[in-house]
């Protein structure tokens, strides 16, 4: 753990946060000198500049390599900058491929692992584990062992990526539970379920009355609402996620765009949205991958779907929810995007 409590030092306490990239790739450079890895031996290659066919070249920030063999490459940001930024990741991604390198990291505020998307079935880079610079980080501890000289090898590399694809797979499946559960069939049953045991005491009369002033929610473990109401009716002064106003402003825009859409199908948001509808159509849940594939004739698809599943003043409208890269229509406006969709279905028939 002192290897890393001392990684800690060099790539954050030692250095202000506002320190420029190259003064930050130096720190970067001497950590993994730490590890036991040479500069001086070549086996550190900084901004080596690779031909790559007749008229490409990358110059990537950092390589590791033994006996000139490629082993992963680096991606260096300055502590200030966000990692979030998608085209950080992207330009990751596209020296993992360039180099034909199944892993990659970006260091920053943190250490970011990246395992090619082919290896779990995604047509993008898929982010493995996050890193914080804390003393004592067991996962700091793993990614010492991971990544020493001493101890690397491609089976404990493989065994990591095997490990940590599992536990992305398994985190699918579950989304893709959670998102079946907040079916209407699943409701349906819960509704159901309620209604009876309080039929077995009480008049149905009764238990309508008492039905229709209350809704029965499903919440996730963090408390965020995820599900639609089961009853139609609630009481007006009910609360929910959303600024009130925010979200009379979202539906108006909703009850102004959508109509547009499947009425200009050419549109880059209409095309975006009818593919989702038609995606829906075929299979739930609907996964990001497949919606981007679908649309990969979209220019600048990723930053257009990104307004269509986000509350803005500046957006044109939000017609999605997304969680662990499954995707829904935006509860408040969904049955009104659902009758639109049927009116452009009929439309377009024969």
């Amino acid at each position: 753990m002192e290897k890393w409590n001392e990684l800690c030092f060099i790539l954050s306490e030692s250095i202000p946060s506002n320190a420029s990239e190259q003064v930050f790739e130096l720190k970067v450079i001497q950590a993994f000198e730490k590890l036991g890895w040479s500069h001086f031996k070549r086996e550190i290659s900084v901004r080596e500049n690779i031909q790559l066919g007749a008229s490409n070249r990358i110059t990537p920030d950092i390589i590791i390599k033994s006996d000139d063999t490629n082993l992963f490459v680096i991606e260096v940001k300055n502590p200030s900058a966000d990692l979030k930024n998608p085209n950080y990741q992207n330009q990751l991604s596209s020296y993992m491929r360039m180099l034909r390198l199944n892993f990659g990291i970006l260091i920053g505020n943190e250490i970011k692992i990246f395992v090619d998307g082919s290896l779990v079935g995604s047509n993008q880079s898929e982010l493995l584990e996050r890193i914080s610079f804390k003393k004592n980080n067991p996962k700091g501890l793993n990614f010492i062992n991971l990544f020493q000289k001493e101890t690397f090898s491609y089976e404990n590399i493989e065994r990591y990526i095997q490990k940590k694809i599992e536990t992305i797979k398994e985190n699918q499946t579950v989304e893709n539970l959670k998102n079946e559960i907040t079916t209407t069939e699943y409701a349906e049953y819960l509704k159901t379920e309620l209604k009876n045991k309080l039929l077995r005491e009480h008049s149905e009369s009764v238990v309508e009355k008492v039905l229709e002033d209350f809704k029965i929610k499903i919440y996730d473990s963090t408390q965020t609402e995820i599900q639609r109401t089961i009853y139609v009716q609630s009481p007006q002064n009910s609360s929910d996620n959303y600024n009130g106003t925010s979200k009379e402003l979202e539906l108006a825009k909703i009850y102004k765009k959508v109509p547009v859409w499947f009425n200009k199908p050419n549109q880059k948001n209409s095309q975006i949205l009818i593919n989702y509808m038609r995606l829906r159509e075929q299979k739930t849940p609907v996964t990001f991958f497949e919606l981007e594939k679908a649309c990969e004739r979209i220019r600048n698809f990723r930053s257009s779907y990104q307004a269509m599943k986000t509350i803005s003043e500046r957006n044109n409208a939000k017609v999605f929810d997304e969680v662990g890269r499954i995707i829904s229509l935006w509860e408040p406006g969904k049955s009104f995007v659902e009758k639109e969709y049927e009116k452009f279905k009929r439309r377009n028939s024969g």
